[in-house]
């Protein structure tokens, strides 16, 4: 397995935080211990040390799409418990009661805000919004003492969403020169209609097509070393990666958009597969930069 290393950081005493994407699973099946979250609970756990060492997390996640940046700028957020109506139902008690106590970090907020207008983009602080599963997955499995502070982002919606988002990665990128950590949560699959049978023991449930020619796809773009045409490479991902519909449905492709972010937020730095696991069949995969 390939692992990433903070490089220096123009800001004394501080190293380059990494651009982190991670396919965080289905719901909060990884915190309750499902034996098909097993291998994205141990990638995780191996890959803890890439936020050694950093002042906090700026968390794009997939459960919040807005029409321009929503960031949570409260200083000690809630826990959404954001699941699907119909499979919350079968769902048990532990699931509502599930706890991550990381505090939120306003200032970081407020002048994420600034940077991102500065940008183009027209942000909205919001005082009140919680951390959905999004968030508090990868977190307590990345970062379980939550010791470290996070403010969450939503993504992009809208015809434009794959190159807004990728703008707002590289609008991010100079907080990773700070020391904070941009990780984006979502998932390299998200044909969720074609797995959640699976996912939820649903007899003769049958496994959907692999997704491998897109993963291949996905890592050389991931790989590509010069930042300008990694970025010109992954706006062309309608086009070009093969199968996108069937691993990305159009209107389900929400969970795309986090690793959009996370390329524009790269910069120059090179990529690194962290790992791969496969979920009811198809392949989740998770990339540092």
């Amino acid at each position: 397995m390939e692992t990433a290393t903070a490089t220096s950081n123009p800001v004394a005493g501080q190293h380059r935080a990494p651009s982190l994407f991670v396919s965080h699973g289905a719901g909060p099946f990884a915190i309750l211990g499902a034996d098909h979250q097993v291998p994205f609970v141990n990638l995780c756990k191996e890959t803890r040390y890439l936020l050694d060492g950093a002042r906090g997390v700026i968390l794009v996640t997939a459960h919040w799409e807005t029409s321009q940046p929503h960031i949570s700028s409260g200083a000690n957020p809630h826990l959404y418990f954001d699941y699907f109506d119909k499979e919350a139902k079968q769902l048990s008690k532990e699931a509502w009661e599930i706890e991550y106590s990381a505090p939120g970090n306003p200032d970081l907020a407020r002048r994420m805000k600034e940077k991102l207008d500065k940008a183009g983009f027209n942000c909205v602080l919001d005082d009140e919004r919680g951390w959905d599963h999004g968030v508090w997955v990868p977190m307590i499995l990345f970062r379980p003492q939550g010791d470290l502070p996070v403010v969450q982002i939503s993504i992009p919606n809208g015809p434009s969403k794959t190159e807004d988002s990728l703008a707002l990665g590289r609008a991010l990128e100079s907080f990773r020169d700070e020391g904070y950590v941009v990780l984006g949560s979502g998932s390299s699959y998200h044909n969720f209609a074609a797995i959640i049978p699976g996912i939820m023991g649903v007899p003769n449930a049958t496994e959907p097509p692999s997704n491998r020619a897109f993963e291949d796809e996905l890592e050389r773009v991931a790989m590509i070393e010069d930042g300008n045409q990694r970025i010109q490479a992954a706006a062309k991902w309608r086009e070009t990666f093969p199968d996108n519909e069937e691993v990305q449905p159009i209107g389900s492709d929400e969970h795309f958009m986090p690793f959009l972010v996370n390329i524009g937020a790269a910069g120059s730095d090179k990529g690194k597969k962290l790992g791969e696991w496969t979920l009811i069949g198809s392949i989740m995969t998770s990339y540092a930069w």
